[in-house]
């Protein structure tokens, strides 16, 4: 990705011209205006880029999902990881009712972020199916600059231009997850027993694109980050 389209400069060079202009009322010499500038939005970019995944966690209300709590998830990204040679992800989860999951990367590795209606409620071919797509993002190289763009949440203004994002990704990753699993009817019951338990999360609106189902809930509509359940069942029906 060019370094103008990365979702962290529009905020880096909004808070290097603010310190530009500050030093320039105050006097100080052009190229000392410039070096600070630079240095004061190249330092905060790194920052935010360096905590975007745990401002995600804490502001979604995310908890570490121990293996005594959710044996079953861990045997399942444990197998899958072992198999296919992947990095392993840490593992959260967000206590709700609900149907959801999302992933997250960021400098330190990525991590998937289920809700404990997801974990404990799918069957053992759909949470598969489930840990299996998860996967398929977190290898996607697109995933870190959209966690970044996430955390920026309405700061972000040039959206998923500047991430790559988009409502086709989210079909590759179903794709690419039922690579995985050998198995794309036990991604389709995925979707569809995730839609029947609800996807709502009470989550910002500027976290949708990391999330598996629209966390508003719809999953029978096309939005700007997901496709229409039903559109996702049939194209997987074609693998």
């Amino acid at each position: 990705m060019s370094l103008l389209r990365h979702p962290l400069m529009p905020l880096a060079t909004l808070v290097g011209l603010c310190v530009a202009v500050v030093l320039a009322l105050a006097g100080a010499p052009i190229l000392v205006i410039l070096v600070v500038g630079v240095a004061v939005g190249a330092t905060l970019a790194w920052l935010v880029e360096r905590r975007a995944e745990r401002m995600i966690r804490r502001t979604v209300g995310a908890r570490a999902a121990y293996a005594g709590e959710f044996p079953r998830l861990h045997n399942t990204v444990d197998g899958i990881c072992l198999t296919h040679g992947l990095e392993r992800p840490a593992v959260y989860v967000v206590d709700s009712t609900s149907g959801n999951a999302m992933a997250m990367a960021g400098r330190g590795g990525t991590s998937m972020v289920l809700t404990t209606g997801a974990a404990d409620r799918v069957t053992l071919v759909e949470l598969e199916a489930l840990v299996a797509h998860l996967l398929a993002r977190c290898a996607d190289k697109v995933l870190r600059n959209e966690t970044t763009a996430a955390a920026l949440g309405w700061f972000n203004v040039f959206g998923r231009r500047a991430t790559g994002g988009g409502p086709d990704r989210m079909v590759r990753a179903d794709f690419d997850g039922s690579d995985l699993t050998r198995f794309p009817p036990g991604m389709q019951e995925l979707l569809r027993a995730l839609s029947d338990i609800g996807a709502a999360v009470d989550v910002p609106a500027t976290t949708a694109r990391l999330w598996l189902l629209q966390p508003d809930g719809r999953t029978d509509v096309f939005t700007a980050d997901h496709p229409a359940v039903g559109m996702r069942i049939a194209a997987l029906s074609e693998r």
